[in-house]
């Protein structure tokens, strides 16, 4: 009923514009604003994910289906039914009786979560006040749900009942997953998490003389909602049906953005300079997030909290000081220098190490870990100190060639004072005692810092009228405070060419070649040995202070064949490569297998090694006739990463039934040495390739109709390979490694089988399309009706999210190995008690080419409870019929 009255009311109004036109007065009178109004509907489905709809899921309770108003299509936007502001400007000359003055409005969306507001009144060339108003949504999910409940703000709570119920010895780990499948997940309420923003700001300027301009701004910004959030409760990150736990709850947000701006600048013809004050105000007022432990009611333990709780955003603030000046020297030189000082603090007060009253060995190793007397400071004292500096001059001594020198530099400088502490890390594990002092183990803050200077020498040579050559060189120093690499130094040079030998024709080409070296690369972590190997392997290397070799292009050609035809065509590509041999990296391959057996080109450090995009694309743009105009659009966008890594495990001291190790222990047990062998390097390629692709018309049929037409495509699949890159037995994939046919004692034996196995990440696609229609009629001068139709289509698979439930403790017993396994006819699996048996042990699966069809389940989850965040596809028909009016 509802949609039917909508729908008379658009009928009325479409109606009703019409003799509005026919009796509109056809004289001119001066025009003050627009006014764009009108209704506007929206349907569809959410079909991505069948098996919400149809319950056919794990760990998903009772079916439902996803509403369009929540999903994707309205993530940043509000788009509801009926009636609706779409453009609102209003403008008014001589206020107040000074033909100077005016006074202006504007708006966007008005009325709704995405609306904006823009009014300014002021006087040309005296001064203006404006003040603006912004609203942004963001909805996260439509598909959350959970039993937690906020009693007070950042405080969750579950229901007593069902943590007895889970805390009691008949609910074992064998049957754990029927439990929580068939009493607790069905009961979960929905939830959508998203967030507001609302921001407003206002501006004064105000100019005393010609040469004086005097500036004052306050920006305050209010965000508030709530938001996932992943948390775990245990050392680790696992909650097994023996050790851990975990909950993803929404995350309550509410906190003020508050800026404070203000400054003068003074300018004559030869010379300039400014001065301004800059201060940034975060303010928090949710500070902390306590949740309960689904799973425990009472009897709390080391290893079992009751609680947990996590410290949010602190209170801080920033302050900037600058400083700004340019000036002609003689006739041919411009300098140019500004200088930039800033002050960050942050004071909030610490939370103690936890809320585990078990926990008794914190500070000196007698405290309770529930007391903040067991910290060795109240607050952090964070005190951070920046400074920016920019220098340049410019000459144009000679007639056709410029020539520039600049110089940036950048501190900056974290004198936060370092302390030890002794965390008691998920709650659930008390501070590990030093094996000769029997005192707990610290740790210390890290104060990052660095400090970074460039500069750059260039020339451009303008060769003709419309072309122009240019040649540079740039070098970077950095040197950073308690990184890997101190100190670093990356040389470029860097040409470009603009060529146009008429008015038609121009090409565009760049070049930029780039050689970071490190001076050395030592991570402090490596140096620690813990079960026999190193905490960090020696030779893994972080992308951003490794040594680097890097070459940037780029191309354009642009044609104009005819007076109606215009193409252009673009290309370019970045490539990064971090497999450089020698220096701060090993001089001689890593590989485990050489020559003939080699399983991949030789590498010579851990971690990324190439990083690599291309794009390129052309455009059309045609004039059919005078009154109608078609333009087509096609690009590329391609990414390639390469990456090595090796599995590492550390050796155990004490004898067990089923040893898994390589080669022999530090005490003589035999196959239960430390893991960390060549022969266990994989590699990872990550390749996505993006298409975009848009056509469409512009007509318009006389002074008064106006069509226009389009559609386009965004298409993106990406792909995650990966392989093991030593001696891989047969039987790898499925038998456990301790009756693998490498011989046990070997340090070398290959350890990535079963759920260690290198294995292909299933496929993501991101696919929108778009189609629209747009018909304008201009009735009078002042009067003109719109009509709009959008279809929109969003397709969207992803392993990572695409297979989320409120539970995905679910695992297959037999026959299947615990990890995401794509569907295929010749997998079979005995599912866990209580999990339903869908995907491939399921009778008929579910019809829909973009849902994953996975074993959903993993041994490390069985004690974990999510909200089953995920953003379906989505088919979406919208229309609007507005009023386009000018007084």
């Amino acid at each position: 009923m509802k949609t039917i009255k909508q729908l008379a009311a658009f009928t009325v109004f479409a109606i009703l514009c019409f003799p509005a036109g026919l009796f509109a007065q056809e004289e001119k009178a001066p025009e003050h604003g627009t006014i764009d109004f009108g209704l506007r509907f929206a349907a569809g489905d959410v079909d991505g994910r069948p098996d919400l709809l149809s319950g056919q899921c794990l760990g998903c309770g009772s079916p439902f289906d996803p509403s369009l108003k929540t999903s994707k299509y309205n993530e940043y936007r509000d788009i509801r039914n009926g009636f609706f502001i779409r453009r609102l400007d209003f403008k008014f000359e001589n206020v107040l009786g000074s033909k100077n003055n005016y006074m202006t409005l504007q708006s966007q969306k008005s009325l709704f979560k995405d609306q904006s507001y823009l009014a300014t009144y002021g006087s040309y060339g005296k001064f203006k006040i404006q003040f603006r108003y912004d609203e942004i949504p963001h909805t996260y999910s439509n598909t959350a749900r959970t039993l937690f409940t906020e009693t007070s703000p950042g405080v969750w709570r579950f229901p007593d009942l069902i943590r007895k119920t889970l805390q009691s010895p008949t609910t074992s780990a064998a049957n754990l997953p029927s439990v929580i499948n068939t009493q607790v997940v069905t009961d979960f309420n929905f939830i959508t998490p998203a967030i507001l923003r609302r921001a407003g700001s206002l501006l004064f300027s105000y100019n005393p003389t010609a040469e004086w301009s005097l500036t004052a701004s306050f920006w305050r910004e209010s965000e508030k909602g709530n938001r996932p959030i992943g948390l775990i409760m245990n050392s680790s990150p696992s909650a097994s049906a023996s050790s851990g736990y975990g909950v993803e709850l929404p995350e309550p947000i509410n906190y003020f953005n508050n800026r404070l701006q203000f400054g003068a600048e003074y300018g004559r013809q030869s010379w300039a300079f400014q001065a301004g004050y800059f201060g940034s105000f975060f303010q928090n007022n949710v500070g902390t997030l306590t949740w309960d432990n689904p799973f425990r009611l009472t009897l709390e333990s080391a290893g079992n909290p009751l609680t947990g709780r996590m410290d949010l955003y602190p209170d801080n603030q920033a302050h900037y000081l600058n400083f700004a000046a340019g000036a002609d020297v003689g006739k041919y030189v411009r300098v140019t220098g500004s200088v930039t000082p800033g002050w960050l603090r942050q004071n909030d007060l610490f939370l103690p190490y936890s809320t585990n009253t078990a926990l008794l060995t914190c500070g000196d190793g007698t405290q309770a870990c529930t007391s903040i007397a067991a910290l060795p400071v109240a607050r952090l004292e964070g005190n951070k100190q920046t400074l920016a500096m920019n220098f340049s001059g410019v000459t144009t001594m000679w007639k056709k060639v410029q020539a520039k020198a600049s110089y940036r530099h950048y501190d900056y400088n974290n004198n936060t004072p370092v302390h030890s502490f002794t965390p008691a890390e998920g709650d659930s594990a008390a501070p590990a005692l030093d094996p000769i002092t029997l005192l707990p183990v610290t740790t210390e803050n890290t104060p990052f810092g660095y400090n970074r200077k460039n500069l750059e020498l260039s020339g451009s040579w303008y060769f003709s009228k419309r072309s122009a050559f240019k040649l540079g060189y740039e070098k970077e120093w950095m040197d950073r405070v308690h990184r890997d690499a101190e100190h670093s130094v990356d040389n470029s040079i860097f040409t470009a060419v603009d060529f146009s030998p008429n008015k038609d024709l121009l090409f565009r080409l760049s070049y930029r070649h780039s050689d970071r070296k490190p001076e050395v690369y030592l991570d402090d972590v490596s140096l620690e040995i813990s079960g026999g190997i190193p905490v960090d392997s020696p030779l893994a290397r972080r992308f951003d202070q490794a040594a680097r070799l890097e070459h940037r292009a780029d191309g354009l050609v642009q044609y104009n064949f005819t007076d109606k035809l215009t193409a252009s065509a673009f290309a370019g590509t970045l490539q990064d490569d971090y497999n450089r041999a020698g220096e701060s990296n090993s001089a001689t391959p890593l590989n485990f297998l050489t020559g003939a057996a080699a399983t991949t080109n030789p590498y010579y450090l851990y971690g990324l090694l190439k990083d690599i995009s291309y794009n390129y694309g052309v455009n059309l743009d045609y004039a059919l006739s005078t009154q109608v105009t078609l333009f087509a659009e096609y690009s590329r966008e391609q990414y390639h990463k390469r990456m090595i890594s090796r599995y590492r495990g550390p050796e155990s001291t004490t004898l067990t039934a089923n040893p898994n190790g390589c080669g022999t222990s530090s005490n003589g047990l035999l196959y239960q040495g430390p893991c960390d062998s060549p022969n266990n390097d994989w590699e990872s390629t990550a390749n996505e390739r993006v298409d975009i692709l848009a056509a469409g018309a512009d007509a318009h049929f006389g002074k008064k109709t106006y069509l226009t037409a389009y559609y386009t495509l965004s298409a993106a699949k990406g792909n995650v390979n990966s392989a093991a890159l030593g001696t891989q037995p047969a039987n790898f994939l499925t038998s456990p490694t301790p009756v693998d046919p490498t011989p046990l004692a070997l340090a070398d034996r290959f350890m990535l089988t079963t759920t260690n196995a290198a294995v292909d990440y299933p496929e993501t696609v991101n696919r929108s399309h778009e189609f629209t229609v747009m018909f304008r009629y201009k009735l009078t001068d002042r009067l003109t009706p719109k009509f709009e139709y959008r279809y929109q289509q969003w397709d969207y698979k992803d392993y990572q999210t695409s297979a989320m439930t409120q539970y995905m403790g679910c695992v297959a017993t037999t026959g299947v190995p615990a990890v995401l396994v794509p569907q295929t006819p010749s997998v079979s699996a005995t599912v866990a008690p209580g999990c339903p048996s869908v995907g491939p042990t399921a009778a008929s699966s579910i019809s829909s080419p973009y849902y994953p069809y996975f074993v959903v389940g993993d041994p490390s989850a069985a004690r974990y409870l999510f909200l089953g965040v995920d953003q379906p596809s989505y088919k979406a028909h919208y229309v609007s019929f507005t009023l386009e009016y000018r007084f």
